[in-house]
């Protein structure tokens, strides 16, 4: 049987939420296996493991440990908020959004970085952007383009590529 070889072409459209939903899961697996793990040891070593809740607290209730803890808890969170910003700024994808083939696009031309920075905000470990840890994926949920809250805010979208052919 001989091949046609026929047109192709594509277009873009909203991303799924379940495609969205298994991206995140593959970043979040990438960011546990490079950020958090290692840091988990340094953490173990900095707590009791056989004490009881208020052992833990009296010891790390206004001590230097607190301070530790804190540092190293902001240095993880910033570690995650990079892994987003940088690889869908330079690329428009992350590893998860790329074995998905899913796409960061911004409404804006050229792209700014600040773009990036606002949709990723919600790594951010400091009041108010701790707080779009919980809004931000429920605001994605009752909107027709499945917009995380934002990337309203900062004009961006995840889409899809979807190719068809010409007959």
């Amino acid at each position: 049987m001989k091949k046609l070889n026929l047109p192709k072409d594509e277009f873009i459209s909203p991303a799924l939420i379940w495609k969205r939903i298994v991206a995140f899961l593959i970043d979040m697996l990438i960011i546990v296996l490079v950020v958090f793990i290692p840091f988990r040891k340094f953490i173990e070593g900095m707590i009791p493991q056989n004490g009881s809740f208020m052992d833990t607290y009296k010891l790390l209730a206004g001590t230097e440990q607190t301070g530790q803890i804190a540092a190293v808890y902001f240095g993880m969170s910033l570690l995650t908020f990079l892994y987003f910003y940088k690889l869908e700024n330079k690329m428009g994808q992350t590893i998860g959004k790329k074995i998905m083939n899913l796409y960061v696009v911004s409404d804006l031309k050229p792209q700014k970085r600040w773009q990036m920075a606002l949709r990723n905000a919600a790594f951010i470990p400091l009041f108010p952007f701790d707080v779009l840890v919980i809004a931000d994926p429920l605001v994605m949920l009752f909107t027709k383009s499945n917009q995380r809250l934002t990337e309203m805010l900062g004009k961006t979208r995840v889409v899809e590529k979807q190719s068809y052919t010409v007959i």
